[in-house]
Order: C-alpha cells, then sequence, then structure tokens
C-alpha cells in the first residue's frame, strides 16, 4: 500500500540553549505516536542546536543487541538542556576591555557534553540520512556534515559535503560554534584544504533555518537512488523554530554603534531574519492546508520569545531561564495543539504503511 509522500523531512532551526523548545514538543510527538522520530523521518537537518538535535535522534544504540534503534528518546534530549546548559555555556570572566575581544564561552565544557553525549559515533553510521550546515571561515564555504556516502562532495568549490571518518561530536562542534559565543572548530582533514584541516562555524551564518536546504538535499538524494524526481507534492516537510525573537534595535541607538556594538545584535539579525524568510518561502511554495485533491506538506512550529530577563539569549542556560522555554514549549503545544496532533495522526499512518 502506497504512502502520501515519498520522503518525509524533519528540519530544525538553531539557536543555542533555546533547543530545548523543539526538543519539547517532538518529546510530544514521540508519546502521541508511541514512535521515535528516527522511525517516522526519512531525512532529518538540523543547524547548531538543531544539528545536535539531529544527530542525538539519529545516533545507534550503543547497546548492540539493539543497535538499530536510537540511542535517545526525544524526553532524554530535553533533560540533555536541563543537565548539561550551564556547563556548555561557561562564561568567561570579563576582567578588563581585551577580554571582550575573545569569545564569551570557553569550548571546552560543550565539547566534554557533546563526547558524553554522542560518543564515538560516526556521521555515517546514523539511522537515518542527515544533514548538519557549517561554514569554513579559510575556504569562504558551506561544509555540510552527510551521512550518505554517495552525497559526499569533499573536493567541490562551492562548497564541501563531507561523510566519512568524522565523528558525530566533531560535526555538532562545527555547527555550533557560533561567531563571538565561540571559537571556530579546527578539524583535521585528508580532503584538499590548504591547511589540512577544515576551520569551521555555526551553519546558523547562513542556514540557521535549513528546511529549503533539507528539501533539495532529498530530492538530490532521491533522484541519485532511485533515477527519478522527487517533487514536492511528494515531499513532507516538519521544520521546528527554537523561538523567533522580539528584541528590538532602536535606530537611534542603532546609528551610532560601530564594530563592537554590533557584534552581537548582527548575529541575531542573521539569524532569526533567515530562519523567518526560509519559513515564508516554504510556507508559499508549499501546501499548508490539505484538501481532497491536495495533500498537506508543510508544518512550521514556532513562537515569539520575549527578551525579558534575557529569555531570548541564546546563551542565557540559567535554571529559571531553562524553566521559561520549557513553559514556552508546553505553551507552543496547546497552541498548536490541533495542527500537531493532526501530524502525529498522519506520521503514524505513514510509518505504519511504509513498514508494511
Amino acid at each position: 500500500m502506497d504512502t502520501k509522500f515519498k520522503r518525509r523531512i524533519l528540519s530544525i532551526d538553531g539557536g543555542g540553549i533555546r533547543g530545548i523548545i523543539p526538543a519539547i514538543l517532538l518529546n510530544y510527538i514521540e508519546e502521541r505516536t508511541g514512535k521515535r522520530i528516527a522511525t517516522m523521518f526519512d531525512f532529518i537537518a538540523g543547524t547548531s542546536t538543531g544539528g545536535i538535535l539531529a544527530l542525538g535522534l539519529t545516533k545507534k544504540n550503543s547497546d548492540s543487541s539493539i543497535n538499530n534503534e536510537p540511542e535517545y528518546t526525544a524526553a532524554e534530549l530535553v533533560n540533555f538542556y536541563r543537565q548539561y546548559g550551564q556547563k556548555v555555556f561557561n562564561e568567561y570572566i570579563r576582567l578588563d576591555f581585551d577580554d571582550l575581544l575573545q569569545p564569551k564561552h570557553n569550548p571546552k565544557g560543550k565539547q566534554e557534553v557533546l563526547k558524553n553525549l554522542l560518543g564515538e559515533a560516526k556521521v555515517e553510521d546514523a539511522l537515518r540520512e542527515i544533514f548538519i550546515p557549517s561554514y569554513d571561515i579559510e575556504l569562504r564555504a558551506p561544509v555540510f556534515f552527510t551521512s550518505n556516502p554517495d552525497a559526499e562532495e569533499p573536493e567541490s568549490i562551492h562548497s564541501r559535503k563531507v561523510c566519512s571518518g568524522f565523528k558525530m561530536w566533531e560535526a555538532a562542534m562545527a555547527t555550533s560554534a557560533a561567531p563571538t559565543f565561540f571559537p571556530p572548530y579546527q578539524l583535521d582533514t585528508a580532503h584538499t584544504t590548504d591547511e589540512g584541516y577544515y576551520a569551521l562555524v555555526d551553519g546558523g551564518v547562513f542556514a540557521n533555518n535549513p528546511s529549503s536546504l533539507a528539501m533539495m538535499e532529498a530530492m538530490i538524494s532521491y533522484k541519485k537512488k532511485t533515477g527519478e524526481e522527487l517533487h514536492r507534492k511528494d515531499t513532507l516537510v516538519v521544520s521546528l523554530g527554537t523561538g523567533s525573537v522580539t528584541r528590538r534595535y532602536k535606530y537611534r541607538d542603532a546609528q551610532n554603534w560601530g564594530q563592537i556594538k554590533w557584534a552581537i545584535p548582527l548575529l541575531n539579525v542573521v539569524f532569526d531574519g533567515q530562519s523567518e524568510s526560509v519559513a515564508y518561502q516554504l510556507q508559499q511554495l508549499m501546501v499548508t492546508k490539505g484538501d481532497k485533491e491536495n495533500n498537506r506538506n508543510y508544518y512550521r512550529f514556532q513562537l515569539q520569545l520575549s527578551s525579558d530577563n534575557g529569555h531570548d539569549q541564546m546563551d542565557n542556560a540559567s535554571p529559571s531561564n531553562i524553566e521559561h522555554l520549557e513553559e514556552r514549549g508546553e505553551k507552543l503545544i496547546q497552541n498548536s495543539k490541533r495542527d500537531l496532533d493532526e501530524l502525529c495522526k498522519l506520521l503514524k499512518e505513514e510509518t505504519e504503511l511504509y513498514s508494511n
């Protein structure tokens, strides 16, 4: 029996500690369907914190007897943010002006946490095809981590797609190396580069919402595998945001900002602007209200975040803010319950048809 969609795509935005919001939605989907996320989607993309979630959701269980099941439930990934958020965003002590010229956070805590989460698992061993964006500041080109060996293009001029030999925690470090927050991540490689390494920063600098990239990559992958075109109507895209930032930058203030004062605001504008522009494009291109002739094939779950008490800050991992973000995630579920339940019903049906 045929399913409605030939490819089911999950895309998760970047947003630092705010990744707990999509993790909460994913937990709701798992609880509602009784199935694991990795069994309901064919292709999972994520940027920065979304990339960490994508990797965690598709990591094979370390128990060899159940190696074809995911290591983590979405609930365990929610707890990951609660338990380790402050260790990831471990702020340097600012002593003088020169310290402001350094990255805000020491990456050692983040690396330790990601190594513990993902272990020695390799990108190529993910349970589903994954797509994780980062950007090389020396090559001046995007570098995408993919679990599909057939998609590898490590010598391309305009971008690199890499797979074999890289560990999941390395991809996680690369995609989450947000400028000003963390230093670039140096990743040794045998591929052709001038220095023998990639110098990688957060994929959010160009793809904080990787939905459109994920859809195109899934189409390319499908054609390579089947020899057939994958059309939009045959593709289900589920896109999860980490909270739309509402902090306002007044003209009277910004008109006199220089390079230092623009650093953090500019990053926020780039990340949030890219996320919302891609969401708008897909809303126009895809079917958001299904009918008898057209199946609904695009779901976007997003909410606005207040800037009060720093709730919108990517690195505010204080217990009070994590509690607030959890409340916002639950509020998003309440406000989107009809769409979420519709999606859960669809995913469950699709998965059961596919397995039969």
